[in-house]
């Protein structure tokens, strides 16, 4: 069941960053981050009060923190995916977003890795080189762009790291602290701004209930895949994501990589493999 639900993460997360891209082409990344988190609140709030066994306060406070963390995750993904190629970004995002919950799991919480394991590591890193090589038809992939994509994945790791720490039986109630926190935060800037939060354009606002819906959505089940199994499988597992997003990207963008390119992103999800295997 863990490995289900973990997978079913990673396909929700994908297909909701690849939404987030093609969103922050039409519109600036705050305001879709905005517009997506206060539907995903709505959203998640209803689902709590149904789903939920408890209401735990402190997991609010824990889902708040982690809210912080997976927005600057966020923000960096969609720049980096509104720049493209997505088929690049995304897995560069995935790698220290698997790497940060097996690392905090050796320094911090003392688990022992396998030598597949740190051979899974050794691969991942190597993946990075190769992924972040030149497009088909394209200029070499900017450092900028290469560096917030890692930090991306931090942010998301981080985020892993900081859900562990809640209750199950208080799902997804943490969730609904993450969303309160940046969308009730982004909803005050755009008040004291006054600008509008909801995209005009109808296929935008489309886009952006969607990411909103996916985005959420794969957050609350993370929740379950960890408690099914462990954080660093299930981070691990999860950090599959890119697959969906080059998937999409590929069918509906007809983005192409190079064949290092094609190699790294096949390097970063044998590495992913084997430190969840380990």
């Amino acid at each position: 069941m863990a490995v289900f639900l973990s997978v079913l993460t990673a396909a929700l997360f994908g297909a909701g960053d690849f939404l987030g891209g093609l969103a922050g082409r039409r519109i600036r990344v705050i305001q879709v981050l905005a517009a997506s988190h206060l539907v995903g609140l709505a959203g998640i709030t209803l689902a709590a009060l149904v789903l939920a066994d408890d209401f735990i306060a402190v997991d609010l406070v824990w889902g708040a923190a982690a809210g912080v963390a997976g927005f600057v995750g966020l923000g960096l993904l969609y720049r980096g995916l509104a720049r493209g190629p997505m088929g690049v970004v995304a897995p560069l995002t995935a790698i220290t977003s698997a790497a940060v919950p097996a690392v905090w799991g050796v320094v911090i919480g003392g688990d022992v890795l396998s030598g597949g394991a740190w051979a899974g590591v050794a691969i991942a890193l190597a993946s990075i080189v190769l992924v972040s090589g030149e497009p088909a038809g394209r200029r070499g992939v900017p450092a900028l762009t290469v560096i917030e994509g890692l930090l991306a994945g931090a942010g998301f790791g981080f985020m892993f790291v900081i859900l562990e720490q809640t209750d199950t039986a208080s799902a997804p109630w943490p969730i609904v602290g993450a969303r309160l926190l940046t969308g009730g935060g982004l909803l005050l800037l755009f008040a004291v701004r006054r600008e509008r939060i909801v995209p005009t354009d109808p296929i935008t606002r489309r886009l952006v209930v969607g990411l909103g819906v996916l985005d959420t959505s794969s957050n609350a089940l993370f929740l379950y895949a960890a408690d099914a199994g462990s954080l660093t499988i299930a981070a691990v597992l999860s950090s599959l994501y890119p697959v969906a997003t080059a998937v999409l990207a590929s069918v509906v963008l007809h983005e192409r990589l190079t064949r290092f390119q094609r190699l790294g992103f096949i390097a970063a999800l044998i590495g992913a493999s084997l430190l969840a295997v380990g």
